[in-house]
This record gives C-alpha cells, structure tokens and sequence, in this order.
C-alpha cells in the first residue's frame, strides 16, 4: 500500500500506547471520539481507518475519504460499515472473527461449578459471620452428562473443559465435528434427545431468525427433569417466561446466566462497555426482569466475554490486520 497513514478512532490510552509499541514506520493519529461526517476533519488524509461499531462508516463518510484503502475494525461485526460502498471503491475490511472462545468457555464453567457447588450462598452466609455448612451441599460434575448447543469455536472449547471434569458429553450441531467425536467421545443428538439425556444444557449457538426462543415450553418440558440450564451465548434464545415456569414447577434446578433477551440492543459482547452505549436504559431494563430475582438463577452482566486475554487478543489482531493492509496481504478479510 503506497500511503502510510493510519487513523484511529474511539481507541484508549491504553490502546494508543499498545499500537504505538507494535505500529513502527507509519503514521499514527489516534482520536479517542468516533468518526462522524461532523468529525470527518480528523480522518483526513486516512489510508487505513481503525475504529470500533459506533463510527458511522456508511457512505456519505466514506466518501469523503478519498485516500481511504482498507479499514480494520476492531470488532466482529462490520454493521457500521458500508460494505457495498467499500467493495464499490476497492477498500478492503478486516474485521476480528475471534478474541476469547476460551474465555467465554471458561466464564460457563465458572456458572456451573457457582451453582453445582452452591458458591454464592457460601459466601453470602460466611459474610454474615455463619459456618454452618448444613443446606449447601453441592453435586459433582464428574459423571454428569453435559448436553453443548453449537459445537463451533466456543462450544469446542467447552467441550474439551468439559471432558476435563469427566463427564459425558452429548453435543447438537447442524454440522458435527468429527474431531471432536474422535477425541473427547462427543455423541451427537438431536434437540429433543441431547435435552432428555443431559443433566446440564450451555448454549453456544449465534441467535438467527430461524432459532429464536430456541428453548421455550415445548423444550423445557423435553428437559430431563432437575437439569441445569446455562446460556452465555444469546438471551433471545431462551424465552424467558418459559425458562421462569421451568424453574418455578423444578423442571429446571437452577440457572446461570450471562444474557438476557434485553439484550437484543447489543451488537457486539464488549459493546456496553463503551460511553455511546446508553448503558443506564440497559441496566434499568434488566434490573426489573424477573429472572433477575429467582433464587435458584445466578446472572452475570454480559460478562463472559471480558478478560484481560480477550481485550488484548482484539488488539494484537487489529494490529495483525493493520500490518496486512499496509503489506497489501490483508488477513481476516470480510467478503
């Protein structure tokens, strides 16, 4: 790429320093605001554009970045990016497919092992000054049958904890792994035969049109009876009311969850930890929703996906897609 200008926006102290460390013969602009047609100014003279989902990339930008040749957005999805226009002018976007499977693989287990082990009403009572251990006897994994939804990037990665623990594992997916089978003894089901067989349901599948309220009444009725449900994956998934009545009537013992169908509203995990989030209309949403106050739920803040290792995987791979444009190899090129 013949121009070396690269202009970031909506980036951190933090994060300047760290493209600034890694970023050498080129010229870096950092803005910590997004880009805007009214802050359009700041990005001129952009060869590379480096930003997160809440600049306006759509066309009446775009268009007024004439020396613009690739774009390397700091997220997953490109939704704040006119992709139409951008194939039109030949700019090329790269985007961060993946930055902690793992890490939301091991936030679910910290939600099993919390209510398999009773964590938080141990901590509760020993707070208060109380050692009587007596009601907060736990269950083991070892044994169990853990039924994965979406054996994808996430859903391996469970999977792999899960045959850790020495459990058995039955999986559905519309495209099975037969690496996974041939390693950790998958068996893989059908929805209604993964819910009757297993003592533990973890959702990892995307939320499309097509399964929506993936678990609703039907399904919770199909659930072996006393199972756990555990979603970090969607809210919209689980229909809420229905997952309410499960755990009222004891279909389901207990839930831990890091979604809620209320938001819908986000578009990427990491998103409301951004200030053009208007994260107070989100926390009022769900600090009313029922769910919130069942006894036998645990429910984190849309938190799976926020570790130090995943924050940092979404740099060195900005960094990676950045160093791509600029050597005319792109990597991680939406198509």
């Amino acid at each position: 790429m013949e121009g070396r200008r690269v202009v970031f926006f909506e980036v951190e102290k933090w994060e300047q320093e760290y493209f600034r460390d890694h970023l050498h013969g080129v010229e870096l602009v950092f803005h910590p605001h997004r880009l805007t047609p009214t802050t359009l100014p700041d990005a001129d003279g952009a060869n590379i554009l480096v930003s997160f989902i809440y600049s306006d990339l759509h066309s009446r930008t775009l268009d007024g970045l004439r020396d613009l040749k690739g774009i390397a957005t700091m997220s997953v999805g490109t939704n704040h990016i006119d992709m139409a226009v951008a194939r039109e002018r030949g700019i090329t976007v790269c985007n961060v497919p993946a930055y902690g499977p793992n890490t939301v693989a091991e936030h679910t287990f910290a939600l099993l092992l919390a209510l398999s082990r009773k964590i938080v009403p141990s901590v509760e009572r020993t707070k208060a000054g109380n050692f009587d251990y007596r009601g907060l006897t736990g269950w083991d994994l070892m044994g169990r049958t853990i039924g994965v939804v979406g054996t994808g990037k996430i859903g391996a990665h469970v999977v792999r904890i899960a045959h850790g623990f020495g459990m058995r594992i039955v999986a559905n997916d519309q495209r099975p792994s037969s690496d996974l089978t041939e390693k950790y003894a998958v068996e893989y089901l059908s929805l209604p035969q993964l819910l009757h067989a297993s003592d533990v349901v973890t959702l990892h599948c995307p939320l499309v049109d097509a399964n929506k309220h993936l678990l609703g009444r039907d399904q919770f009725k199909e659930m072996k009876h006393g199972a756990v449900l555990i979603n970090t994956a969607r809210g919209g998934l689980v229909d809420t009311g229905a997952l309410i009545e499960a755990l009222d009537d004891g279909r389901v013992a207990a839930a831990g969850i890091d979604v809620l169908e209320d938001e819908e509203m986000l578009q990427e995990d990491h998103e409301s930890l951004s200030p053009y989030f208007q994260l107070k209309d989100y926390q009022t949403a769900l600090a009313d929703h029922a769910i919130m106050r069942h006894p036998n739920v645990i429910v984190t803040p849309h938190n799976a996906f926020n570790s130090k290792e995943a924050l940092q995987n979404i740099l060195e791979t900005t960094v990676k897609n950045i160093q791509g444009l600029l050597e005319s190899d792109p990597v991680n090129v939406v198509p």
